[in-house]
């Protein structure tokens, strides 16, 4: 307080007026630290802690919903709420997955191939040499400037 006295004596008068509990954080009531802080990304992770902790759900329910676009199968939560709106699941699979489609894969035979000497390879074809890509391997990492 001398400090503050000798810069202007009429603010030393006036803190003590109002009384400690409003001008020191010490005798404050409440903590107002962590919405005062100066570092503004503690102010948000106190705001956000609750919602990081959902983010494992959101990223599995995500996997499955990406697995559902690729595979056209509903994944189990998707089946959860057609059961619950009493609605059939059939209509929101591929219809590669019914049951005559599956059938029907396997109406056509399919053979086994022969030995390799009893194919019959046009001449043209048997002549042309496949070699492996040139450049060797691609090096891990961001390409370099």
């Amino acid at each position: 307080m001398s400090k503050i006295e000798e810069i202007d004596p009429r603010v030393k008068a006036y803190l003590y007026n109002i009384g400690y509990h409003r001008w020191s954080r010490v005798h404050a009531k409440l903590n107002r630290t962590w919405t005062m802080t100066s570092n503004i990304a503690e102010s948000l992770n106190a705001v956000t802690k609750y919602v990081r902790a959902s983010t494992d759900y959101i990223h599995t329910v995500l996997d499955d919903v990406r697995r559902y676009i690729l595979d056209e199968l509903p994944c189990p939560h998707a089946l959860a709420a057609l059961r619950h709106r009493d609605e059939s699941s059939e209509q929101y699979c591929s219809p590669y997955y019914t049951r005559e489609n599956l059938l029907r894969t396997y109406e056509i035979p399919v053979n086994s191939l022969h030995d390799e000497s009893k194919w019959n390879v046009p001449q043209h074809i048997s002549e042309e040499v496949v070699n492996p890509p040139t450049g060797g391997k691609r090096h891990p990492g961001r390409p370099q400037k």
